[in-house]
């Protein structure tokens, strides 16, 4: 077997986006040592775990995976964060530090965009699964009849 680092960081990021569930992208740009170390301490202050790949090989990997789409938003180095604290909010996530953009995150095979999770409160699947199981007893609460009077005012027009 070939053993280079370059095969190793090509296998382990391979392995990584099929493990891990939950997992945040971050563009983080070409860092000297002095904003490494800060930047290091701050995710070590939120509990965060990371990933630093190079850009060739993240490219490598997606353009034979099920995230193709996603070459366009890489333009240099790339890291992969993830944690186990549930009090972690997208809010804190963008103000990590002004040298690391938040890409998107990976919740269960899905990439979603920074747009996409803008409106979520907390990162924690429980709770945000609980809000939509709350939302949706609400709104089965509702009469029928008044879903049926809207749908006649809606078709009479």
């Amino acid at each position: 077997m070939d053993f280079n680092l370059k095969t190793y960081k090509h296998f382990r990021i391979k392995r990584y986006l099929r493990k891990k569930r939950f997992f945040f992208l971050f563009h983080g740009s070409t860092l000297k040592s002095k904003n490494w170390i800060k930047i290091e301490q701050t995710l070590a202050s939120y509990q965060l775990r990371y990933f630093r790949v190079l850009n060739k090989l993240v490219v490598n990997i997606l353009k034979n995976s099920i995230f193709k789409n996603l070459i366009i938003l890489i333009h240099g180095p790339v890291i992969l964060l993830n944690s186990n604290n549930v009090k972690l909010s997208v809010k804190n996530l963008k103000d990590i530090s002004p040298f690391l953009c938040l890409l998107g995150v990976r919740l269960n095979y899905r990439i979603y965009s920074t747009k996409q999770i803008k409106n979520l409160k907390k990162m924690s699947y429980f709770e945000n699964f609980l809000i939509l199981h709350n939302s949706m007893q609400t709104c089965i609460k509702i009469p029928y009849y008044k879903f049926k009077n809207k749908k006649t005012l809606l078709m009479s027009k």
